[in-house]
């Protein structure tokens, strides 16, 4: 990932452990997640994405909720 992506990712990743605690920050890390992770980041930076917006989609993908 480009520096771009991983400084986003870092403050969506804050922000999901801020909102919906460090069980579900782990679950969202797994390895097994790091590929539909990834795009739903990279998609999110290119559409301008907030980080709040970013990391409710990244959730609701996993379907953590």
């Amino acid at each position: 990932m480009s520096s771009a992506v991983d400084a986003f990712s870092s403050k969506v990743f804050n922000y999901i452990r801020n909102e919906y605690g460090s069980a579900t920050l782990k679950k969202v890390q797994l390895k097994k997640n790091n590929n539909v992770v990834s795009k739903v980041l990279e998609s999110a930076l290119r559409q301008e994405d907030t980080i709040d917006h970013a990391g409710n989609k990244v959730i609701a993908m996993l379907r953590l909720n």
